[in-house]
Formats: C-alpha cells, structure tokens, sequence
C-alpha cells in the first residue's frame, strides 16, 4: 500500500509546473476550530507482585468529562494557484473540563468507582501536496461555474496527550499517543461568481511512518468561501471529521484508542 503513494507522487510529479511555477501566489488562513475530542480508550492494569498485565474494556472520553466542543486556533499556508499546490496546516488543540464522570471499570492506574476527569491537548501538522487533475466548466444563471479536481498526498504528525486523574488526586494516568503517517489526499472544489466550496477527503489505509497510529484513519473537510470583489480577502466557514486510531504502550502499560475530532470552523484567508 505505502508503493501507491510513492507511485501517485511520481504520477503527479510531471505536472508541478501547473501550481508551482505558473504565476503561484502564497496565502495564510488562520482560522477559529470549534471541535470537539471523542472515542473509546482502553488502558491495561498491573496489578502488581508479577501477576500478568490486566486488560480492561473500552471506555469513552465522555465518561472522563470530554464530551463538549472548545475554543482553540489553527494557521493554514498555501503557495500555488489558489486551489492546487503545497500546503501547511497547524492545530493546537486545548481541551480541560471540570466535569467528572464514574469509571466502571479499571484505566491503568485509575480504578473502577474512581470520579475522574481529563484534560487533553495536542500538536498537529499536516503537509500536503496536490496537482490540479481537471477542470469543467459550465454556467449557472449566466454565471461561470467551474468544478475542479486534484490529488495527491498528505504527511500528517500527532502528538496527544490525555491526562486523567481522580477526583481527589490519589491516582492518576496519561496516555502520549503519537507519531507521523502518509494519507492519500483528494481535493474538489464548486466555484460560482465570488463563492467556492471545498471538499477534502484524505485517508491512511495503514500508511505510518513510525509511532503508535494503526488501521485506517481518514480527514474530511467542507468549506464555504466568499472572496470579496477587488479585495484579497476570503471569508470562510466549514466542518471537520478526522478519525484517529492507535495502539502503543504508555508508561510501561498497552493502550488502544479509537478517536475522533469534530467539529467547525470560522476564519480568513489573506494573499499575500
């Protein structure tokens, strides 16, 4: 599978005149990211005095008090023509909660009945290329309206961090998932007058490079744009889904996760 990516990069290679020397132009997009973590964790016990390691169930986030949307801020770059090219995306996620909820069975060191809560955050960045494949045009109301495609590849890196503890800070447990995986990326965009909608799947069958990340993760985005006439400013809403699996050992103890992010966002977008 790690042969497609390698093959779909030199496939496209041929045609990065198309974006990145034919009259490129670089933009930033920071942007407002709405989102919220959820998914199943499970993390094994050691019972101690040599007996073997316990495993325990899956046990949702929701449970350690992280089932709401929070505030945090990401920063998109582009550079090549406005659709295709090279992109670097930034997200820091930030989440607390003083919500608790009841374990009903064991997390690493945390215990059924324990109150608990957890604070989450993470560092992510994702590189992306992807070369322009077509274009359609037609007319809408006697108005331009363009389709256009492209494809490539993405370079994802992770590093999250869930910290829980119990309610009277006897006993806690973190769990560090990260690591770095390719995804193959694919980009469609509807353009009408000064609107344009982005629609951005990319997916990992099993593509990591090193680190805890497993199985199939994927990245959806939809964005709606406005460009204001005569001005290089963008306005744009939008909403993301992106699935995180992994399987690792934290502190001496295994670990699996079946994650999701979710949520919307709200920015900007400035040529420079």
């Amino acid at each position: 599978m790690r042969a497609i990516v390698f093959l779909t990069a030199a496939g496209l290679l041929s045609g990065c005149t198309s974006t990145l020397t034919s009259d490129p132009k670089l933009t930033l997009s920071p942007y407002l990211a709405v989102y919220q973590l959820r998914g199943d964790t499970s993390v094994s016990t050691d019972p101690g005095g040599g007996a073997p390691l316990q495993n325990n169930p899956p046990e949702p986030l929701s449970l350690f008090g992280q089932d709401h949307h929070e505030d945090d801020v990401g920063l998109r770059a582009d550079f090549g023509n406005g659709f295709a090219g090279l992109r670097a995306d930034y997200y820091r996620l930030d989440m607390s909660t003083s919500d608790n909820g009841i374990l009903p069975a064991d997390w690493g060191a945390l215990q059924a009945g324990d109150l608990v809560r957890m604070n989450a955050d993470m560092d992510e960045l994702r590189l992306s290329w992807v070369e322009q494949i077509t274009s359609i045009k037609t007319t809408l109301n006697d108005e331009d309206l363009t389709l256009s495609f492209a494809a490539g590849g993405q370079f994802t890196y992770r590093a999250l961090n869930l910290r829980a503890k119990s309610d009277n800070d006897l006993r806690t447990q973190n769990v560090a998932i990260d690591g770095e995986m390719f995804a193959i990326a694919n980009r469609m965009r509807v353009a009408w007058r000064d609107l344009f909608f982005d629609i951005e799947y990319a997916f990992s069958p099993d593509l990591t490079i090193q680190g805890d990340y497993t199985g199939f993760n994927q990245d959806f985005e939809l964005r709606g744009n406005y460009a204001i006439p005569l001005r290089d400013i963008t306005f744009f809403a939008g909403y993301r889904y992106s699935s995180l699996e992994a399987d690792g050992t934290t502190q001496t103890l295994p670990y699996s996760a079946d994650l999701q992010i979710d949520g919307f966002q709200f920015g900007m977008t400035i040529s420079l």
